[in-house]
């Protein structure tokens, strides 16, 4: 499966919330090749698709996004949360942090 074919279906299961289908991609095609395709999309729709994975495998994806990818995100895990703002080792921070 391409990387836009394989992103296409991602976007569709992000809309539809559908985090069993998620899980299922990234197991079937594994980290790498998921995390290539997610790059597709803008920071948004990676972040939102890594908030709907648990914690191990979001980082396991993480660690296989490109580096500017992830700094792009860096804001989205510290956005509008003042408690976030205050606590520098919050799971999103320490998450990208590791990655």
């Amino acid at each position: 499966m391409s990387y836009k074919i394989l992103y296409i279906t991602l976007r569709r299961l992000i809309g539809e919330r559908d985090v069993a289908g998620l899980r299922s991609r990234l197991l079937q095609h594994g980290p790498v090749l998921f995390a290539h395709a997610l790059a597709l999309g803008s920071p948004r729709v990676v972040a939102d698709a890594l908030s709907l994975l648990p914690i191990s495998e979001r980082i396991t994806v993480l660690r296989h996004l490109p580096h500017p990818l992830r700094d792009a995100m860096k804001p989205l895990c510290i956005g509008g949360s003042q408690r976030l703002h205050l606590q520098p080792w919050s799971q999103c921070l320490l998450a990208l942090r590791r990655a």
